[in-house]
Order: C-alpha cells, then sequence, then structure tokens
C-alpha cells in the first residue's frame, strides 16, 4: 500500500506538532514544580507532617526568629536538619535559619556555649533557646517561647518553710528552678506581701506554694485570698497532715484533704521498697496529662477532696491512686515497711484523687487556673528526673500560664511494626513453608504429568 504525498505531510505535521507540545508540557511542568510545591506523607503516624499545632502556630507568627543550626557539611542529621527546617519555612516567611559549620567557626561556637552538633540556637524577641534534638515538639516550644509577647512568671512564697527553688538539697528544686528559666519563664521569690506590690495588672503570673511546712499569718491568708478573689493563678503543692492555716482558700476552690498518707503497694513493682511511693497510671483526659508520656510517680503524698458544694470552676480531677491503694491514718514506722496492711475500721481505700485542676472564665479571653497537688515532692531535686515527673511539672506550669500551645505538640512516636509470632504460629508458617508447600507443589508437578502423558 502506497502513501499520498498529502498523506506523508500531514502524517509529518502531525509529529512534529506533537512534539512541539510534548515540550511545551515538559517547559510548564518545570516551571510549575519550580514555583509551587506538592508533598503526600503516607506514613502510618505522619511523621513528615507538622502537627496542625505547629502549622497554625507558624501562620500566626508576628515577629521575626533566627535559627541558627550548627552542623558540619556532610554530617549524618544534616539531611534530617534540613528537612525539617524546610517543613518549617512553608508556612512561615519570618524564619530567617543560619547553617553554620563549628569547625570554621569556633569563636560562634564559643560565644553561644554550643555542645554537639546538630545543635540548634532559636532568638526571638524573648531571648535565645537551645535545641539538642531534631524533633517538632523541641523546635516548636522553643520557638514559642522566644517569640512570647508577654514573658510568664512563677512567683515562688517563702516565709513558711517552702523548698528552696536555689538550694541544692533534696528537699528544695533548684534543678525544676532551671528548667524553667531555660524554657522561657520569669522565676522568681517573695514574700507574700512582697509578691502581691511586685505583680502587675499585666503580667501573665502565677503564684506557687511550694510545700509550706509553718502556719501562715492570718495577714497572708487575707493576701492570697484576695489575689484568687481578684482571678490570680495559683500552683499549690501541699503535704501530708500539715496544717499550715490556709482553710479558706482550701474552702474557696472547694476543696478537702483526705487525712493521712498515701500507701501504694504497687511501687513493689517498680522495685521500690517504700510503699508510700504512688505510681500514678490514671490521668484525666487533659492537655497536661497528654503531654505526659509514662507514669509518673509521687513520694509521700495525700489525697484531696471535692465539697458538693456549687461552684463557678470547671473541675478537672487530674490524677488518681490506684483502686489498691489506701490512705493510712496511723503513723507509719518506717522499719515496718513490708507489714503495711489496711485497715478496714481505720484507713480510707483508694482510688483517691491526689491532683486537681480548676478553671473559671473570668471575661472572654481570660480565664483564671489553680492546680492543687498532694505532693511537693515529685518536683524536688531528688525526683524531678524521675519517670515522667519533669514532663509533668512543665506541661502543668504551661497550662497554668494559658501558653497551651507549648502543651498540644504532640511527640511523634513510630508504631512498633515488629511482628511477634507464638511458638504455635511459628511452628505452623515452618511447616507449611517446609513441608506443606514443596509438597503441594510436588503433587500438583506429577498431576500434570500424569495428565501430559495419558494425552
Amino acid at each position: 500500500m502506497k502513501m499520498s504525498k498529502q498523506f506523508k505531510y500531514q502524517h509529518r505535521l502531525q509529529q512534529i506538532i506533537f512534539y512541539l507540545l510534548l515540550l511545551v508540557v515538559i517547559i510548564a511542568v518545570a516551571i510549575l514544580s519550580n514555583r509551587y510545591t506538592f508533598e503526600s506523607d503516607w506514613t502510618a503516624n505522619q511523621r513528615h507532617t507538622l502537627s496542625a499545632s505547629t502549622t497554625e502556630f507558624l501562620r500566626s507568627l508576628d515577629s521575626p526568629v533566627s535559627i541558627e543550626v550548627f552542623i558540619s557539611p556532610g554530617n549524618q542529621y544534616q539531611q534530617a536538619a534540613e528537612n525539617l527546617l524546610n517543613r518549617y519555612q512553608q508556612h512561615s516567611s519570618l524564619l530567617n535559619i543560619t547553617y553554620i559549620d563549628p569547625v570554621t567557626q569556633p569563636q560562634r561556637v564559643r560565644e553561644l556555649a554550643i555542645q554537639q552538633q546538630a545543635e540548634m540556637v532559636v532568638t526571638g524577641q524573648q531571648g535565645q533557646q537551645h535545641v539538642f534534638d531534631l524533633s517538632e515538639q523541641s523546635l516548636s516550644n522553643a520557638i514559642i517561647k522566644v517569640s512570647r509577647s508577654n514573658l510568664p512568671k512563677l512567683v515562688f512564697i517563702t516565709g513558711h518553710g517552702e523548698r528552696d527553688i536555689v538550694g541544692d538539697a533534696a528537699f528544695d528544686m533548684a534543678q525544676w528552678r532551671n528548667q524553667l528559666t531555660i524554657t522561657g519563664f520569669d522565676v522568681q521569690s517573695f514574700s507574700m506581701s512582697e509578691a502581691i506590690k511586685n505583680i502587675s495588672t499585666d503580667d501573665n503570673v502565677v503564684l506557687v506554694i511550694a510545700s509550706s511546712q509553718k502556719p501562715w499569718p492570718e495577714i497572708d491568708v487575707v493576701l492570697l485570698n484576695d489575689y484568687l478573689q481578684q482571678g490570680g493563678n495559683l500552683l499549690w503543692l501541699s503535704e501530708p497532715d500539715t496544717d499550715i492555716g490556709l482553710n479558706a482558700i482550701s474552702e474557696q476552690l472547694n476543696l478537702g484533704f483526705v487525712p493521712g498518707t498515701m500507701v501504694d503497694p504497687n511501687a513493689a513493682k517498680l522495685g521500690l521498697e517504700d510503699p508510700r511511693f504512688v505510681i500514678v497510671t490514671d490521668y484525666a483526659n487533659h492537655p497536661v496529662t497528654a503531654a505526659t508520656s509514662s507514669v509518673t510517680l509521687m513520694p509521700g503524698a495525700h489525697a484531696m477532696q471535692l465539697s458538693e458544694a456549687e461552684s463557678a470552676w470547671q473541675v478537672t480531677q487530674l490524677m488518681q491512686s490506684q483502686s489498691d491503694s489506701w490512705s493510712k491514718l496511723a503513723d507509719i514506722n518506717p522499719t515496718e515497711m513490708d507489714s503495711l496492711q489496711f485497715d478496714e475500721d481505720l484507713d480510707i481505700p483508694g482510688p483517691l484523687m491526689l491532683s486537681v485542676l480548676l478553671e473559671k472564665n473570668l471575661s472572654v479571653n481570660q480565664k483564671q487556673r489553680v492546680a492543687v497537688f498532694g505532693d511537693g515532692d515529685f518536683v524536688s531535686n531528688l525526683y524531678l528526673g524521675t519517670a515522667a515527673n519533669l514532663e509533668l511539672a512543665m506541661a502543668l506550669v504551661n497550662w497554668l500560664v494559658a501558653e497551651d500551645d507549648s502543651i498540644q505538640i504532640p511527640l511523634i512516636r513510630t508504631r512498633d511494626n515488629q511482628l511477634v509470632l507464638s511458638d504455635r504460629q511459628s511452628l505452623m508458617i515452618g511447616i507449611g513453608f517446609l513441608v506443606l508447600l514443596p509438597v503441594s507443589l510436588l503433587l500438583i508437578g506429577l498431576c500434570v504429568w500424569w495428565v501430559r502423558r495419558r494425552r
């Protein structure tokens, strides 16, 4: 079959037009790919995507934030750092990111006291934060803290035998104070009268009663009561069987303290010989405990209960002891820890409430928040690093100063994809692949051979 000249001409013209259109499409795709990006995260837990809390905060960022990344070229963490920071820059143009080689710029390393490769220094209008791990939770919280418009204050009350926020003794809280300072809090300590004088109406402040051991004078009680009446925030760390004269405050909060010291037989499961160590696994559904990754340990705690009176407070029973715990009313002899038994006639059975959060709406944009804990040892130098105590303490103060963004950044965990088989399942798989499958293939082959032979 011969093609006419006209057909050949049309065919060649179609080919030319096709290749021209293909070239135009390729150029258009190249231009669009440079201007626009499209990403799709197909991982099971979306570990390559920023959380909604982070993206929302980045879009609302109104002041520049610089991030200095100290990492050598070719370092094993370089690609991970770039991937993480690129995701942040997609949501805010106010992030200025600089990569610094610590080998070629040792002076800058000394100025900022850089400790490791891939360490990031986040600088904003409220100072600097060091980030030591390449996680969304750490980096987002650092950006939040340096971009705060009003630095939150924690004022620790003194004068009644409270824990010392600069003391290094096991009972004191210097380690917690250091953590608070690093993460962007203004930490101070005053007597009750000095605290009231130094509080401004514009301050974002929380008063902290850290395990008072001595009775409060009447004038201090009146000042604290007035502070709460005016909408002040409070963190009250209480201790067992200590009458410090704050009954008027507990009544205002509709709280009563259960006498005795908590006893938890579950402490032995963690290798603790002292049953006065309460293992807390029962948390309320709340942002504070959502930021707590595991159990918390409360040594020498006591319980509390809510009164039945009507109240304007929104109440969250944050933590409870386990069902087999109890409040021991009799004195506990340290030499008889192994023989402690529940006394039905005297002791109070669990589960019992160990901490409570109270919240009240003062206006459309303002809330009053109060937290009461039946223990202060969990934030002491001795126990702050135990279990998830530090996570709980930091999430708690962020909630009290209404920095909810700082406690809602989820910690993305890789799902456990390990397949664990029982002995029976392993045996069945072994028999199936090593015996049944080969025998089946052999039988099929014999059948095919026999059928073909008959033909």
